[in-house]
């Protein structure tokens, strides 16, 4: 039995997420360092990303700091665990960067977000929005993963 299969196991659905995060974790060499990953690897850590970022700060964090360089990545791993909803909403954020692409160089995206203050509101409805979103994450990753299993060690 691989490690990932045990994490199936266990009882709680947020503990499962949480240790498949730790083991995919493992083969992450530095932060934001995904090559050793495979694709659906890496669509799990790019659905992490965005939760993370948004619940602790909203989408200007996720732009903000280094998660902004996976704007693209993050919106195809939605598509892969057929988040649709949240899909919506992160074309909708996507749309709202006053550049799209949004530049993965992590100094650019910040001059941009930094030349008006108005920028940092940008993205307030779709926070509110994104907390409220259906899309029961948890659950499509986790179907995501079973799907997938021979992907994950």
């Amino acid at each position: 039995m691989t490690s990932t299969e045990i994490a199936l196991l266990l009882n709680n659905d947020a503990e499962k997420i949480t240790r498949i995060g730790e083991i995919i974790g493992k083969k992450i060499p530095e932060k934001d360092d995904f090559r050793s990953l495979n694709n659906c690897e890496k669509t799990f850590i790019y659905v992490d990303v965005l939760e993370h970022n948004v619940t602790n700060g909203g989408f200007i964090q996720f732009f903000f700091n280094s998660s902004g360089q996976f704007a693209h990545e993050v919106f195809h791993a939605y598509m892969e665990i057929k988040a649709e909803k949240t899909v919506d909403i992160l074309t909708e954020a996507i749309h709202l960067f006053p550049e799209v692409p949004v530049p993965k160089n992590l100094r650019i995206r910040q001059e941009i977000l930094m030349k008006k203050d108005s920028n940092i509101d940008l993205w307030d409805a779709l926070d509110t929005e994104f907390y409220k979103c259906e899309d029961n994450i948890i659950q499509l990753t986790l179907n995501y993963v079973r799907k997938n299993l021979s992907q994950f060690d």
